[in-house]
């Protein structure tokens, strides 16, 4: 999955899976907290989401609060498990 489809799904469960009200302010450097207005709760839903509906794996212990910052800021960190659960595949 590349970064852009990885967006392009983050929008989509935000949108039809979690009816998020705030769609408009959905953009890169849309801030979860302040400015879709994410609580601790919604954004572990998100997290369900993206291990269930998208088949990432995240770990308790990656959780840290600068990768769900932002949009942009979750698409990276998405991409780098992505590719760290590649690598390991591969050995």
């Amino acid at each position: 999955m590349t970064r852009q489809e990885i967006v392009q799904s983050l929008h989509e469960i935000l949108q039809q899976q979690m009816k998020l009200p705030s769609m408009e302010a959905v953009h890169e450097d849309a801030r979860l907290n302040e400015d879709l207005y994410m609580d601790s709760i919604m954004i572990l839903q998100l997290i369900l989401h993206l291990e269930v509906d998208l088949g990432f794996d995240i770990p308790d212990e990656m959780l840290v609060s600068k990768d769900f910052r932002t949009v942009g800021s979750l698409a990276d960190f998405l991409e780098h498990q992505q590719k760290s659960a590649a690598t390991e595949g591969i050995q």
